[in-house]
């Protein structure tokens, strides 16, 4: 169904505000936004205040506690840009906004609530994008039941700051979306990738991972795991960042269309998007250790200097983001080659589009699966009031004063209050900077985990010869990095050109002989994005559907998704929308989940 212009008027309205102070305001609802103008009193001229609907997370009615009151409010909670204080530095960040509208129309609360609910369930129509109209009827059954979330939080990821941001930003913001959820606390390495195994796919609309990218990595293996896997990777997966290269979500932030952002930009950006919960496919890729092991990859598999720097600088790891600048100066000084051979089947018929796929909806119907008991859960981190009950939350950024207190509407259904608990989280590898290892003995013995999936068409066993249209190179390397995402961090913008579903691996590679200062230089433009336009000699990015490396210098690291897998040969193949990711924003309009 193709939307109408976005100057359409869905609903037109006279409204006052909380507190009454005489003043009233005339609001216009169109598929932009929320269009105010006073009119009590007139001001002198006729400027209008518009709330973008981008901005908008949701909205919820209330009523006063006071006995007498017949009026009917709705709230509206938004978190437009605004730019940066002074001592904060430049730019732009989120910053919270309630507008409280009172509906005093009519004498009796029971026709001013109607009123009110109308207009919640248009604006909640909008900010899901269900297709609605100026003829449509505003009714609550036009919305869907609340999306129903588990939330997986590493309570170790980056500076171990993440149960803080939930209590600050997260928990509130899906609660103002009315978004339902179970948020669960990691306790071990493969704890998630357990619990996903065992969980009902029918009770969830998607999974969340609050951490770094390696917790992502665990959700999507043990999906694959599943005798129902072609159902289970469909269940929508997302990120909210609270890690230290954030790699996907710096993707879905540049997706989206926004500036490039970091730290509690980029968190607050992407609970935005995921509020919005549009979804669209992601490819995967299949990737086989020479010990026969299979995983699967949404982001990147490294060998050299990237994942040097990624594993050698988990000694930094309280440092947050910055412990990667400190790894990359540590390594830069002391700058290793790699001797290897490189094999790839290139796609000759690549583009580079910068542009944006049309979205898929996850399968209606999911096969029953065995639930296990999900434990060691937290909810709301001391956010004590149900959802029932409006909170009040103080923000430097309100341009209204504090809110009555006030009652919700019935809602048809709240998040589950669970409780919390301790926890003990072991560190995921021993020493990063051991460099004696060789392939069958730089990591300790893991379980072996039996990985399902599509079969790797493009690929012969490892040690077999590959087709006659595949490439090798041999030769020292510095670096080599296979990407499918644009960003490698929150800021390194590898392959601008990548989409989540362009069916392509981009494999860079940097040979020996490259400067130290040339490779600073291209990392510094690779924040950029503009690594591509140095036209470095010693730097080769080829577009492809499968690759094998096999390193020949036997000390070395590999890592895929950021995590350190065995040493030695792998190989890899792309499958195209294998999975769904909850991006929450697209170029192209996209189907809500």
């Amino acid at each position: 169904m193709e939307y109408r212009q976005s100057s359409e008027t869905l609903l037109h309205g006279e409204f006052g505000v909380y507190p009454s102070k005489g003043i009233r305001y005339a609001l216009s609802l169109t598929r932009t936004g929320l269009h105010i103008q006073r009119l009590i009193p007139k001001p002198e001229d006729d400027q209008r205040l518009l709330l973008p609907l981008s901005d908008m997370v949701g909205c919820h009615t209330l009523r006063s506690h006071s006995s007498g009151d017949v009026f009917a409010y709705f709230s509206i909670y938004s978190y437009p840009l605004k730019k940066k204080k002074v001592t904060m530095g430049s730019g732009r960040t989120r910053q919270r906004l309630v507008r409280t509208f009172r509906v005093d129309e009519e004498s009796e609360y029971n026709k001013n609530l109607a009123i009110a609910e109308k207009w919640a369930t248009a604006i909640k129509c909008l900010i899901q994008e269900i297709p609605i109209g100026s003829e449509t009827e505003f009714v609550p059954e036009l919305l869907p039941r609340a999306r129903r979330l588990m939330l997986l939080l590493n309570p170790c990821g980056g500076r171990g700051n993440a149960p803080q941001q939930c209590q600050t930003h997260i928990l509130p913001m899906l609660t103002e979306a009315e978004i339902s959820y179970n948020l669960i606390q990691t306790e071990r390495p493969n704890h998630a990738r357990e619990l996903v195994q065992g969980i009902n796919l029918e009770e969830w609309d998607g999974i969340i991972v609050i951490s770094g990218d390696g917790l992502l990595y665990e959700v999507i293996n043990g999906l694959m795991e599943r005798p129902d896997w072609e159902e289970a990777i469909k269940l929508p997966v997302g990120i909210l960042p609270c890690g230290s290269g954030n790699a996907l979500a710096g993707a879905i932030n540049y997706n989206a269309g926004f500036d490039q952002a970091m730290g509690s930009e980029l968190l607050l950006n992407c609970i935005l998007l995921l509020c919005r919960g549009t979804v669209i496919p992601m490819d995967l890729v299949s990737v086989t250790t020479c010990s026969g092991i299979r995983s699967f990859s949404f982001l990147s598999v490294a060998w050299g200097f990237i994942s040097d720097v990624d594993v050698e600088s988990e000694k930094y790891r309280h440092m947050g983001s910055a412990r990667f600048t400190v790894g990359t100066m540590v390594r830069v000084a002391s700058l290793r080659t790699y001797r290897g051979r490189l094999s790839y089947l290139p796609v000759l018929d690549a583009h580079r589009p910068i542009c944006r796929s049309i979205t898929l909806s996850p399968n209606g119907s999911l096969a029953q699966f065995q639930r296990s008991q999900l434990h060691r859960t937290i909810s709301d981190f001391g956010l004590c009031e149900e959802r029932n009950v409006m909170y009040k939350r103080s923000s430097a950024a309100l341009d209204t004063n504090e809110l009555p207190s006030f009652e919700t509407s019935p809602s048809p259904s709240s998040p589950t209050a669970l409780h919390s608990s301790s926890f003990n989280f072991d560190s995921l590898s021993g020493d990063p900077s051991d460099q004696d290892s060789v392939y069958s003995k730089d990591l300790k013995p893991q379980k072996h985990h039996q990985v399902n999936g599509p079969k790797d068409d493009l690929l012969t066993p490892l040690g077999q010869p590959l087709p006659k249209n595949w490439i090798i190179v041999e030769d020292n390397f510095v670096l080599v990095l296979a990407i499918y995402q644009s960003h490698l961090g929150a800021d390194l913008f590898t392959a601008p050109f990548s989409t989540f579903d362009d069916g392509l691996i981009h494999l860079f590679f940097v040979k020996a002989g490259i400067s130290r200062a040339a490779l600073v230089r291209l990392f510094l433009a690779m924040e950029k994005g503009t690594h591509l336009e140095t036209e470095c000699p010693y730097l080769t990015h080829i577009p492809v559907r499968a690759f094998r490396l096999e390193p020949l210098t036997r000390k070395g690291i590999i890592t895929v998704d950021g995590e350190r897998v065995e040493y030695g040969p792998v190989q890899a193949q792309l499958h195209k929308g294998l999975s769904n990711l909850i991006t929450g924003s697209c170029k192209v309009r996209l189907t809500p989940f």
